[in-house]
């Protein structure tokens, strides 16, 4: 979870005030402060709380890393930018740590530590929770996002984006538009554009994306990128990824798409 993402649901799920993104990394240190308390050798969940840029936690983590492995290089205020390869590999050792306990463990630790149970059911809420906000495009791809099939925003969006290529850029006036294509990987790309000199995938997200499904939708922009290129029969096949969007997007998520390298488009809401 980024720093971001822990802000909001501080904010609009547990009632906080405003937190500031830059001292969301004091909750995540005190978090592990009050399990330390009671399970000293508790795995470092702490560092699953990472910066959206590198994927990686702030440097605050590196206190308890340098304590649970014995590297003091970690606990340097630099030591993220002075020793990124030490760093990596050990936020990694962490990670795993982390992974490796079952949920019926960290139940038994929830409870130790705050006093109260934690149940599989509360668990599977929580999970569900997450889920909100998030479209339902009638493709099983490994998540099922529940019965009904296809929204009606988002297959209205789907459509639209096949049908108005040039809508996204001037150069998409003489393309090869096709919805719902399926790939290797079993996924299905909402649309795809054949053009003379490259092909785009786009994932699209209509206005009931709240921003986890929007994240989501950006990883998807890069697995389905990735796949279509090793389906490709080309050497060095251009494939681009797009999402379109019908909300303007959270400043988070737009670092994101600049990172990875995936152009958006804002469709407008009202259209012929």
């Amino acid at each position: 979870m980024t720093y971001g993402e822990l802000k909001h649901r501080l904010e609009s799920e547990a009632g906080f005030s405003t937190v500031f993104t830059t001292r969301i990394g004091f909750v995540a240190g005190e978090l592990m402060n009050l399990i330390q308390e009671v399970e000293p050798t508790a795995p470092l969940i702490n560092v699953l709380v990472v910066n959206q840029d590198d994927g990686q936690p702030s440097k605050g983590a590196g206190s308890f890393m340098a304590q649970r492995f014995g590297e003091m290089r970690l606990n340097r205020d630099d030591a993220k930018t002075a020793h990124p390869k030490l760093w990596q590999r050990y936020f990694n050792r962490a990670a795993d740590e982390v992974y490796q306990v079952t949920e019926a463990e960290w139940a038994q630790l929830f409870e130790r530590v705050f006093g109260e149970p934690l149940t599989p059911d509360q668990i599977e809420r929580s999970r569900d929770k997450r889920q909100d906000g998030t479209e339902r495009d009638g493709i099983k791809t490994g998540r099922n996002y529940g019965p009904g099939g296809e929204g009606p925003f988002h297959e209205a969006l789907r459509l639209w984006v096949r049908d108005n290529p040039a809508a996204l850029h001037r150069s998409f006036h003489d393309v090869t538009a096709k919805t719902e294509v399926d790939l290797d990987s079993g996924d299905r790309v909402d649309v795809v554009y054949k053009c003379p000199d490259r092909t785009i995938v786009i994932e699209v997200k209509s206005r009931i994306s709240n921003e986890a499904d929007l994240r989501r939708g950006v990883f998807q922009c890069v697995k389905y990128r990735a796949v279509r290129q090793a389906m490709d029969v080309r050497d060095e096949p251009t494939v681009e990824a797009w999402l379109v969007t019908e909300a303007k997007l959270p400043g988070r998520i737009a670092a994101l798409l600049k990172l990875h390298d995936i152009r958006h488009f804002q469709a407008p809401v009202e259209r012929d």
